[in-house]
């Protein structure tokens, strides 16, 4: 099995595509406690090094915060679930019709850090462009009044409403995900030309919002291998669509550990 993925990921330039948070940082109780763990990190920087190979991390996190977290240079990091763009030289792109909603947003923190400050363990996080509530610490039986409140928001700005793992979010309702601008980054990279995948590319993630990436990329035997990490059953009782199963970020370390090796290896014998 390895071997055939190896060699479908072996085509250049190779784009490695990873979501951050229950992929290459374990799930904390608020997003300022989760961390990635130093060998990850020292694996993804072997990855950048390597020739004709491109690593992007694709979060819902605001671009910046996720290019903090990760902290591996030469790499690209898009935000928002697709809003935005860093490139390795930390230039910031913003979708320009996300932008127009960026008041709505504004007022969105605002109105619903009032109307969920008497919800214990309950946390809105402003992104700009969008924004998360996490309902993580919160008691069971909040949950349904947050996602109330949180639809009911939605519909009174104009937003669009997105449910994850113990989180509800507010986006700008617009065409961009996390699929549509993996593909936009993997065309300027040369990994994609029209339909047609002229390099590979590996894309891994844990939640619904990833299912957007998988969704947009050929299915196997194309130069493209997509990986859920953790069951294979969704928040919404779905099933994922992707090629292979990771029990959790320990295991996705130990598989980018072992396509470097591989690379690296396919790079002397070359």
């Amino acid at each position: 099995m390895r071997e055939a993925i190896a060699d479908r990921l072996s085509h250049s330039p190779f784009l490695v595509a990873l979501d951050i948070d229950g992929t290459l940082a374990p799930i904390a109780p608020t997003p300022d406690a989760a961390a990635v763990p130093p060998a990850t990190r020292r694996t993804l920087e072997r990855l950048t090094r390597l020739p004709n190979v491109h690593v992007a991390f694709v979060t819902g996190r605001a671009a910046a915060d996720g290019r903090r977290l990760v902290a591996v240079p030469n790499s690209w990091t898009i935000g928002n679930h697709g809003v935005e763009l860093v490139d390795p030289d930390g230039a910031l792109r913003v979708n320009a019709a996300a932008e127009a909603y960026g008041p709505a947003v504004a007022r969105a923190v605002e109105l619903l850090r009032d109307r969920l400050a008497a919800y214990r363990g309950v946390l809105v996080e402003d992104k700009t462009w969008t924004v998360s509530v996490h309902v993580r610490l919160a008691e069971d039986d909040v949950v349904p009044n947050v996602e109330r409140e949180v639809a009911a928001m939605a519909r009174e700005l104009g937003l669009r409403e997105l449910q994850g793992k113990k989180i509800f979010e507010l986006r700008p309702p617009i065409a961009i995900h996390k699929g549509i601008a993996l593909l936009d980054l993997a065309a300027s990279l040369g990994v994609v030309h029209g339909d047609v995948m002229t390099g590979s590319l590996l894309y891994a993630g844990d939640d619904r919002t990833d299912e957007d990436a998988f969704r947009v990329l050929p299915a196997p035997p194309a130069h493209a291998v997509t990986v859920h990490v953790g069951s294979a059953e969704l928040p919404d009782g779905q099933r994922t669509i992707a090629e292979l199963l990771l029990d959790d970020p320990d295991a996705v370390h130990d598989f980018l550990e072992w396509l470097a090796t591989s690379r690296e290896q396919a790079l002397a014998r070359a």
